[in-house]
């Protein structure tokens, strides 16, 4: 049990089950790409469904965003947000208030949230952008090779 477990959060556990996938090498790359563009904003718990909604208004393959998604996860999920939070607060040029927060007053929270949200958004967008950009090339490319290894043995095996 703990070795699937293991085994379930490996990156070639995932990658195994993208090349496994029927789709054309495109729509495999966005979906993954999709996948991992959401995966980085801070939308904890709607990540897949998001992803899966998202992938089927412009069909995509459905199963590579939903293993997109999982750029975030257990032990990712904490670092990934405060890169997040950190990368927005510099480009909007603000200044990180995470160790700031006055918990007197729950004004001050709520205040202090907006300060939050906002610029983990921006830094997930633009992370987001970034990593599904280089996703979507990288898997691609993984895809066509596989795709002609299969078919150069099935041209071997058929003379």
């Amino acid at each position: 049990m703990k070795n699937r477990i293991k085994k379930a959060f490996s990156i070639k556990f995932y990658i195994k089950k993208l090349l496994e996938l029927r789709d054309k090498p495109d729509e495999t790359a966005k979906g993954l790409a999709l996948g991992v563009f959401i995966g980085f904003l801070p939308v904890n718990g709607f990540q897949v469904l998001i992803a899966v909604t998202i992938a089927t208004l412009t069909r995509v393959s459905k199963v590579a965003a939903a293993i997109g998604t999982h750029v975030t996860n257990p032990w990712t999920t904490i670092p990934v947000l405060i890169i997040d939070y950190y990368v927005g607060c510099f480009l909007l040029g603000k200044k990180p208030c995470l160790l700031n927060i006055n918990f007197s007053s729950f004004q001050s929270i709520i205040s202090c949230g907006k300060e939050i949200i906002v610029p983990m958004f921006v830094g997930g967008a633009f992370l987001g952008a970034i990593f599904s950009v280089l996703s979507y090339f990288g898997i691609k490319k993984l895809l066509k090779k596989e795709a002609n290894i299969i078919k150069n043995y099935v041209k071997k095996v058929r003379k």
